[in-house]
């Protein structure tokens, strides 16, 4: 689980950097049918709504992609 919270940390490189250019870089440029628009829509918001959902809930996804069922004690 360790691993797959690096992954996702690096992966989250890439919806900070696009924000980062649509806050510091190009402000003006960011409309509703820009590239960057769509890029930030198409790979952004789902890395982070994965990201979340991995340090929110992380049993779901350890259930959802090791199999591991937590066994109740």
């Amino acid at each position: 689980m360790k691993t797959f919270r690096i992954v996702l940390g690096i992966l989250a490189i890439i919806p900070v950097a696009l924000l980062a250019d649509k806050l510091f870089f190009h402000p003006t440029e960011y409309d509703e049918d820009s590239i960057r628009t769509m890029a930030f829509l198409v790979f952004g918001v789902p890395i982070m709504t994965f990201n979340f959902w991995v340090w929110v809930y992380p049993e779901i996804i350890e259930f959802y992609f090791s199999g591991k069922d937590k066994q109740p004690q």
